[in-house]
């Protein structure tokens, strides 16, 4: 356990320097990248299996891990640069935030590096994959195979759900799984050289993106690039290596611009998708935007979310104490299906009461600007609700990527499959009101597919089974 406590040495020493913020705010914002290396080396406790990260990235200490901490941790450096007076890498001392500004500033960094440490070790305490791999594919079944079937059966199984009320939140775990099993497809057949599935994966890869693309989210557009350049960097490390970064790099200069002007025209106007799109690619392209200027005010505002945790800090508890357990009621109350309680609260004014109460947004204001996970974790008992709940987050991620690995043939199908498609929320988390909805369906349904795999006779026990 003395391991462990490395991982909350950053929060010690960042609250030693409390009273000098910019020092305090450094300490803990390096303080993740330290928790990564003590995690991802093994220092803490040794990676699952003995394998190497590259081949285990879908489990909650890769991926998960690495976004959570990343969004939340490691992205409010542009901010804290733009405070000090930072324009990329020009300065203005005009343009420095007060003191007050940059105190609060750190206190928020410390819990965020806080909500990393307990999150990894959560992760870390129940990472034990023993029983991985109890069930399997039928051996005879090919996978790329099978991966192409099951996509086409998810997205089946969606067109039928829109018949029925009420099943939205189903609906867009199958569109999901459907997602994750067509990249998976792809990944299979370009490591077999399989060059019809190929073509055909390759075209579906490709009405996958421009969907994205057209759903006017940054963040599914990345998604579905991140998704293949995993699948594949166990087998390609190099070319990934090489590739995915700078396509990544492109994507957070361009996405921004492109979103901003695509929403504006579909979103908010009557211009189709498509056409909208169009405008935006070639307007983004064009320069007709200070693109410059455009992702500075994402970096600082949107790619991190500390400047809205701000002013929380600056409210709670002096003009208003902790909320307690009341966003946690709320998140089990989004449990409940709407088809069978009508009267059920709506859970985005809930969340966004919050907001106002705080006065981050006005009530007359269009913006959803609702607390994410560890702001709200934040809002329930301070610094110890950000560590109970934030290892609990941890405990929970590993303890569903075990359960889908045990039941779905090992790592490349429970967690790289069925984890990542029906437990996505865990990426980054979300408010309490729209946390555990999604997970306790993630688990149905993953308990219905177990159940339907075992009946036709595709998952069958695994009597060669080597723990993972």
């Amino acid at each position: 356990m003395i391991r462990y406590g490395l991982l909350f040495l950053p929060c010690v020493l960042a609250a030693l320097l409390q009273d000098v913020p910019s020092a305090s705010y450094l300490v803990a914002w390096g303080g993740s990248f330290w928790i990564f290396y003590l995690t991802l080396s093994g220092g803490v406790r040794p990676l699952p299996g003995g394998r190497s990260l590259a081949r285990q990235l879908f489990r909650p200490i890769g991926i998960t891990h690495l976004v959570f901490a990343g969004y939340t941790a490691v992205t409010s450096i542009f901010y804290f640069l733009s405070l000090q007076g930072y324009f990329y890498f020009d300065y203005s001392p005009f343009a420095e935030a007060s003191y007050g500004q940059l105190l609060l500033t750190a206190e928020a960094q410390r819990y965020y590096v806080l909500a990393h440490a307990a999150f990894a070790t959560g992760i870390l305490l129940f990472a034990n994959y023993r029983r991985s791999g109890e069930w399997r594919l039928r051996p005879d079944i090919d996978r790329p195979t099978f991966m192409l079937y099951l996509a086409g059966g998810m997205l089946v199984g969606t067109q039928i759900l829109k018949f029925g009320p009420g099943l939205g939140q189903i609906q867009g775990s199958l569109e999901m799984l459907a997602l994750v099993a067509s990249v998976l497809s792809l990944a299979l057949s370009i490591v077999k050289s399989r060059s019809s599935l190929i073509a055909i994966n390759t075209v579906i890869y490709g009405v996958n993106l421009i969907g994205a693309f057209l759903s006017g989210w940054k963040e599914e557009v990345i998604v579905v690039f991140l998704l293949l350049g995993i699948f594949l960097y166990p087998f390609y490390k190099r070319t990934v290596t090489t590739l995915a970064p700078a396509g990544l790099i492109a994507l957070l200069v361009l996405l921004p611009t492109y979103n901003s002007i695509f929403r504006e025209l579909n979103w908010r106007g009557e211009t189709k998708a498509q056409e909208a799109a169009e405008v935006a690619l070639d307007r983004t392209l064009e320069g007709d935007v200070n693109l410059a200027r455009q992702n500075w005010t994402f970096l600082t505002n949107r790619f991190t979310e500390i400047g809205l945790f701000v002013e929380y800090l600056d409210n709670v508890p002096e003009h208003r104490p902790y909320y307690g357990l009341g966003p946690v009621e709320n998140g089990i109350l989004g449990i409940v299906p709407r088809i069978l309680w009508p009267g059920k609260p709506n859970l985005e004014r809930l969340a966004m009461e919050r907001v106002y109460e705080n006065g981050v947004v006005s009530r007359g204001s269009s913006v959803s600007a609702k607390p994410q996970f560890v702001v709200d974790a934040y809002l329930t008992f301070g610094a110890l609700g950000v560590f109970v709940w934030c290892l609990l987050f941890g405990a929970l991620a590993s303890f569903t990527s075990r359960l889908a690995e045990r039941w779905f043939g090992g790592y490349l199908l429970g967690s790289g499959l069925v984890y990542t498609a029906l437990f996505r929320v865990l990426w980054r988390g979300n408010a309490f009101e729209f946390f555990l909805n999604p997970i306790f369906w993630g688990f149905v349904l993953m308990v219905a597919l177990f159940v339907a795999g075992r009946m036709a006779g595709i998952l069958v026990p695994n009597r060669q089974r080597v723990a993972a």
